[in-house]
């Protein structure tokens, strides 16, 4: 079964106005996706259409969770995604991508295929260095044995052969 065939958007027969649609977005949609690293979410998806003469304005209100890996330690965790997006579709002669946020759709067409722009979102709200949240003292909830290691490999080892060479600097 195409999982992604649920996120195609049927707007022919709809009235004017405003009109309501919910996703959920699980893992199977993300291995519809090649390259992507993420392999565990939970996120739900509010869309709002509003459908006027010659154009379509979708709002997306984006919340849930994407099971990631810790930059710094190394372990999985739940970092959790909310955002609003925006795409305005016009009609028109032939396909074409205006900017980010408005296409044009062949004045034929009856339907959109929102599965590559929802992708889209998710991937851009996810930030580039993914590490644990604090806690409420501003703990890290990373792996303290590998925040240790990370520690002590961190700290340089001096050769005492450089320590000769520390008494040339003066203070003038």
């Amino acid at each position: 079964m195409d999982i992604l065939k649920h996120y195609i958007l049927h707007f022919s027969g709809l009235g004017l106005g405003l009109h309501n649609y919910q996703y959920k977005i699980s893992n199977d949609f993300f291995a519809e996706f090649d390259n992507t690293e993420i392999g565990q979410a939970s996120i739900n998806v509010d869309l709002s259409l509003d459908k006027q003469e010659r154009m379509l304005v979708l709002d997306f209100e984006i919340k849930g969770s994407i099971n990631v890996m810790c930059d710094r330690c190394l372990d999985n965790f739940d970092f959790p995604i909310d955002g609003n997006e925006r795409l305005i579709v016009k009609f028109g002669e032939a396909f074409e991508e205006e900017n980010e946020d408005v296409i044009v759709l062949h004045e034929h067409e009856h339907q959109i295929d929102l599965s590559s722009y929802l992708y889209d979102f998710i991937i851009l709200m996810l930030p580039i260095r993914m590490v644990h949240q604090e806690d409420e003292n501003g703990n890290s909830d990373c792996n303290p044995e590998i925040i240790k290691k990370l520690k002590n490999l961190s700290e340089p080892e001096t050769d005492p052969r450089w320590g000769s060479l520390k008494d040339l600097i003066s203070d003038n």
